[in-house]
């Protein structure tokens, strides 16, 4: 599995716990004091990454990463991550929507992206995302969009839980 923007490698972490082998890539540096053989941490730019040199990709995770890029590099990202992905692979996806209460909040610095407390933060139209994975040929396993998912300290995000096979 490959892990899109790993932060501070806890779901790395907890993916290699549970027996499968991650490659975790962000582009800041990780350290752990854990060393697993089945748990890789890579220092790059996961869109700019060309993931054909891994060998089967089951599945790409990303968990809070996609509010991070542009929607430029969302295209690009999700073209790479099909034509990387195993046939039957899984693509999980959880993120921000433009549900979300935080939405609209700061200053507008592109579609859908504010700036908010010196935090760049996209949103993602999940209608918009869904036809556009389904046209790429992805196929939809499992949707759903609200609260309640992932509360950490008051904040209570509306996220998109999306799990799509190729």
């Amino acid at each position: 599995m490959i892990e899109l923007g790993c932060g501070n490698g806890r779901d790395a972490v907890y993916f290699a716990n549970h027996n499968h082998v991650v490659h975790a890539i962000d582009q800041c540096v990780i350290e752990m004091s854990e060393i697993r053989t089945n748990l890789h941490f890579l220092q790059d730019d996961f869109v700019n990454l060309e993931y054909d040199s891994f060998k089967e990709i089951d599945t790409f995770y990303s968990r809070f990463t996609l509010h991070s890029i542009t929607q430029e590099e969302e295209e690009k990202l999700l073209f790479k991550v099909h034509d990387n992905l195993s046939v039957g692979g899984l693509f999980c996806i959880e993120s921000r929507t433009t549900k979300d209460p935080k939405f609209g909040i700061g200053r507008c610095v592109e579609h859908n992206t504010y700036l908010h407390d010196n935090h760049r933060r996209r949103f993602v139209d999940s209608e918009s995302f869904l036809q556009r994975v389904l046209k790429m040929g992805f196929k939809l396993r499992y949707f759903t969009e609200e609260n309640n998912l992932s509360i950490h300290k008051g904040d209570n995000p509306v996220l998109m839980r999306v799990i799509l096979e190729k």
